[in-house]
């Protein structure tokens, strides 16, 4: 399963990211893993907001640990939007380079753009 994907090197750690879509309305999803078990999540899904495809909002544990500003280092997020309240929290509305994002996740991507075919034509 890791074996097509990218590594992202973040501090001690060598992340898989896994790309999919959240059920309850098609945004997108991203996860990261090292190879023994679950890192934590990069995206967050916040109802209520409606985003295109592409793009989401950055997990709050996501910014605080450096990792954010890694995935703009590294091309994956192309442009920090915006920042919104939600409930307690701040999160960052962020646009992902599909073709970027992809080299990390080849499978994931693809099925994430299979599923959102007219928004990306």
């Amino acid at each position: 399963m890791k074996e097509n994907k990218k590594v992202l090197k973040f501090k001690e750690e060598e992340l898989f990211l896994e790309v999919s879509q959240y059920r309850n309305n098609g945004n997108l999803a991203i996860l990261a893993y090292t190879k023994e078990e679950p890192y934590g999540n990069i995206t967050i899904n916040l109802s209520g907001f409606s985003v295109d495809k592409g793009e989401g909002f950055i997990d709050a544990l996501t910014k605080d640990s450096g990792l954010e500003k890694k995935l703009i280092k590294e091309g994956i997020i192309k442009e920090v939007m915006t920042t919104v309240n939600y409930n307690m929290g701040k999160y960052d509305f962020v646009i992902f380079d599909m073709e970027k994002l992809k080299e990390y996740d080849p499978v994931g991507v693809k099925e994430y753009q299979k599923e959102n075919e007219e928004e990306f034509e």
